[in-house]
């Protein structure tokens, strides 16, 4: 590997716990862009470690799940999942306490803070801050946070109290109480065991390093000598893979924000539900595997098979549905193995190769004539495979947003960060791609799949915009529920699919299907995968395919143009 970029071992790991554990959070995904590059290497960090990190960071993911949203005051008290806190109203009273605030303050929820058992000079001098915080002039984001000491006879060391204002729609303004003591989570220790190896002595120690004991203070503390608790920490460092006692640190509070985050939901009401007209079939292929597939449009009309993009597109806009009736034509698209009920094929051998199969016996089971092929995005890698194998049964292709075979490194640098991100990966280091598809799908049903939208492709206007269409708002939100639902979630062959398009070289299959079949490409101009500097190199390596480009489109273009799609399979049927 060329080390030709050095990325330090704190910052990579700092980003990619930060998704495992916030993977609502879109600019932490940006944080780890640059270190997923092939050419940057992390000093002092292994690939073997690196590795581990990852497989962690999944694991802590998967945990992570998405819990409803409470109102607003439990809001706001979730952000602050890791410290002690209380939250004040205009009132002075407590409106809210999480952890041991309670006791270190000496009041409970709806007590006034005066009453709090402090000593009288501090007392005096928080309620003076906090009545500063509440004026009109403090309240609000503009606010200055405040730092106060707050000292303990049974504390070697003081209390750090920070004061800061909030505006809430219905409480108004409330002044947020944070202290330095920290939450240990109910049932941690069991996380860090099962995480790491840990044993109950060395999460102990743990414990107090978090509250920024030294060497010396812990063995008095354990009554341990100082040897044995060096000896304890050079374990737990190795355990987890640190390099310091301060990455160690960093790596169990990130776990500890997992631990008691509620993550909460801002799935858009409704956008999970399955549209109550689409009514799914099955059928057991050879193998035993159940395969799934809808059909709309004319019922006697001449058929179109829909391949229908990685994210599992079940969905047209109505106009197009209702279109495809008026041409004459009959939709069958299949849900390919692997997502909801459709079985996923087997492990080993081609995915593209398995599909083409599949498909080939629905086929059959359907006694279909020869048909065109309705192909979105990246597969169009899986209907040059169809094409290949069964060339009796196809007529033609149109392909929308489709994606070509990658052979030179220009072609993945050209692309937007998200996309690079990720086809970088799998490309390069395909056992890291697990994780960084997992995370991206949290981060669709921990924010909702507009919000998913939003910033994955917030390079292509045209495409966000389609997200005004009420019709094909529902046909892309909806439509995906397959693939991004609480209840369904396509992660795992949605990773394999990349990975074979990234890793195999599908060129031919593409060169023959354009050689021997009409093929009609529509290809957005604002295409965050294939901008039209390399769309253009793509057409001169491909000048079979007939090529063109849509104004105000992206990856999305089929919902854009469907028109224009549907009026190429109408020639081609």
């Amino acid at each position: 590997m060329n080390q030709t970029r050095i990325s330090a071992p704190d910052d990579i790991l700092s980003a990619i716990y930060d998704v495992a554990l916030a993977p609502e959070c879109p600019e932490y995904y940006a944080r780890l862009l640059p270190h997923m590059d092939r050419e940057t290497v992390p000093a002092g960090l292994s690939e073997h470690a690196l590795l581990k990190h990852f497989h962690r960071a999944e694991e802590i993911l998967a945990r992570s799940t998405a819990q409803p949203q409470g109102d607003e005051v439990a809001a706001i008290m979730a952000r602050f999942s890791q410290s002690t806190a209380i939250l004040v109203d205009a009132r002075l009273s407590v409106l809210a306490a999480n952890g041991p605030a309670a006791s270190l303050f000496g009041v409970e929820t709806g007590a006034p803070l005066g009453s709090a058992a402090l000593p009288e000079d501090t007392r005096a001098t928080l309620l003076a801050l906090v009545k500063k915080h509440l004026h009109p002039r403090g309240a609000g984001k503009d606010a200055a946070d405040t730092l106060l000491e707050l000292h303990r006879d049974d504390h070697s060391r003081p209390t750090l109290l920070k004061l800061h204002a909030e505006v809430l729609p219905k409480a108004g303004p409330v002044v947020l109480i944070l202290s330095s003591e920290l939450i240990w989570p109910e049932g941690f220790d069991a996380v860090l065991a099962a995480a790491f190896a840990l044993t109950p002595a060395e999460i102990a120690v743990i414990q107090r390093l978090i509250k920024s004991e030294n060497i010396q203070e812990i063995a008095a503390a354990r009554g341990r000598s100082v040897d044995t608790i060096r000896t304890q920490v050079k374990t737990i460092l190795s355990k987890t893979d640190t390099r310091s006692q301060a990455e160690l640190i960093r790596i169990v509070l990130m776990m500890m924000h997992m631990a008691t985050a509620p993550g909460g939901s801002q799935t858009q009401p409704g956008e999970d539900a399955v549209r109550p007209a689409v009514q799914w079939q099955s059928i057991e292929l050879s193998d035993g595997r159940r395969l799934d597939y809808r059909e709309f449009g004319a019922p006697t009309g001449k058929p179109v098979l829909v391949w229908p993009m990685d994210y599992g597109f079940t969905h047209w806009p109505r106009a197009a549905e209702a279109q495809t009736r008026a041409l004459g034509l009959r939709v069958i698209l299949p849900l390919r193995g692997g997502y909801g009920p459709s079985d996923t094929p087997p492990a080993n051998g081609s995915l593209s190769e398995h599909y083409a199969r599949d498909i080939a016996e629905l086929v059959a089971h359907l006694d279909l004539c020869p048909c065109p092929h309705l192909a979105l995005g990246v597969d169009v890698m899986f209907v040059a495979k169809f094409a290949a194998l069964f060339p009796h049964l196809i007529t033609g292709v149109v392909g929308c947003g489709a994606v070509f075979p990658v052979t030179e490194p220009n072609q993945i640098a050209c692309m937007d960060k998200w996309h690079r991100m990720i086809l970088a990966t799998a490309r390069h280091t395909p056992r890291l791609l697990p994780f960084l598809i997992k995370a991206g799908f949290a981060l669709a049903q921990k924010a909702g799949k507009d919000a998913f939208i939003r910033n994955i492709f917030a390079d292509a206007p045209g495409d966000l915009a389609l997200l005004d269409d009420p019709d094909i708002r529902e046909a892309l939100l909806n439509g995906s529920h397959f693939t991004l639902s609480k209840d369904d979630n396509a992660a795992d062959i949605f990773t394999r699919t990349t990975i074979e398009q990234m890793t195999m070289d599908w060129s031919q299959d593409l060169r023959a299907m354009a050689q021997s079949l009409p093929v009609q490409f529509l290809q957005g101009a604002e295409d965050t995968e294939i901008p039209p500097d390399m769309l253009a190199q793509h057409a001169a390596r491909y000048p079979e395919i007939d090529i063109e480009t849509v104004e105000n489109a992206g990856r999305f273009v089929f919902f854009r143009a469907w028109d224009k799609a549907l009026a190429h399979l109408t020639r081609m049927a």
